[in-house]
């Protein structure tokens, strides 16, 4: 079986901050606060940890905070393989929880890493990746001095033949296109700004999943946040209803539904059942105080609410003189 290896380039320890409303210009008294790990990557491994897959965090990370962060992985039994340099602190970001379910998210920006660092770091993946090995590119590498660090790590790591799940935006999400990822996991706006239009109806959006895909790019995952996703593969567009939730926080929620479909791939399963299982896993996360994880019986109850539409996929209906704005 192929192993799985979440990167994360730029982990942080969350300060997650509980208050009854954020107030502006004001003394803001907090209710308690507790500290987690941050970054995409790492959210994936605890998750898939938790759902028993087991899988290997790599990264990089820096003095005392770094430790940190290696041991809150440790401590849910994660595989790490971070490389760790003694000198200044990886980052701290501040998370703000109201009681009404708002997040607001103080992100820092991190050590820069050096070319050297990088290349050090690839050498390193290479080395831990095998043929046909499942590799998640997920979150912030804004530290790093190539703003396409995750096409250069997947041109790098070409020869081994991964299966690459990349969630990222902007101008990395445009360059990492061309690389022909196996799932893109993009929300309406990243989809739009990915096709250099607005996307204002369903249709739309199936047309703009229709015309990726063109590119080479097998499975598209489109969240709509609270209104649940469409999700494209090459059996069809399926259309997600969520079930109701009391929101907590939506921090963390995208990389749980991640890890799901993580899940699915790996163990073949129906893609209907996969989907049901990554959209209950994301909404438990929702309901949780915390930014990472999730309660397993909550999601044995939310599985059975989903409601899943399906359609063949669209073949014609894109534009085939529009190309993407890369």
């Amino acid at each position: 079986m192929p192993q799985i290896h979440t990167v994360t380039l730029n982990p942080a320890i969350d300060r997650i901050l509980y208050l009854d409303r954020f107030q502006p210009d004001v003394t803001n008294r907090l209710r308690s606060c507790v500290d987690g790990i941050g970054g995409k990557g790492t959210h994936v491994s605890i998750n898939l940890q938790l759902l028993g897959l087991a899988n290997q965090a790599l990264g990089i990370v820096h003095g005392e905070n770094g430790n940190r962060i290696i041991q809150l992985l440790k401590n849910c039994d994660v595989t790490v393989k971070f490389q760790h340099y003694p000198v200044q602190n990886s980052r701290m970001n501040y998370l703000l929880i109201e009681d009404n379910g708002s997040c607001t998210c103080l992100s820092s920006k991190g050590v820069p890493l050096s070319e050297t660092d990088i290349t050090s770091f690839i050498d390193f993946l290479r080395r831990e990746l095998h043929d046909g090995d499942y590799l998640v590119l997920s979150g912030d590498a804004s530290n790093c001095p190539d703003a396409f660090v995750y096409n250069t790590i997947m041109e790098a790591c070409q020869d081994k033949h991964p299966k690459i799940f990349l969630d990222t935006s902007g101008d990395t999400l445009k360059k990492c296109i061309e690389a022909k990822p196996f799932l893109i996991k993009p929300n309406k706006d990243e989809l739009a700004e990915l096709c250099g239009r607005t996307l204002s109806t369903e249709k739309d959006l199936i047309c703009a999943m229709e015309e990726v895909s063109q590119a080479g790019i097998p499975n598209i995952a489109v969240s709509l946040g609270g209104k649940g996703s469409v999700v494209r593969t090459e059996e069809g567009v399926y259309r997600v209803y969520p079930a109701k939730v009391n929101v907590c926080n939506t921090i963390g929620c995208g990389d749980c539904f991640l890890s799901g479909l993580i899940y699915g791939f790996y163990h073949n399963l129906p893609i209907v059942q996969s989907l049901k299982l990554a959209t209950a896993i994301s909404g438990s996360c929702a309901e949780s105080s915390i930014s990472v994880g999730f309660d397993p019986e909550r999601v044995e109850k939310l599985y059975g609410q989903i409601q899943i539409e399906t359609q063949k996929a669209l073949q014609t209906t894109y534009t085939k003189n529009t190309k993407l704005q890369t």
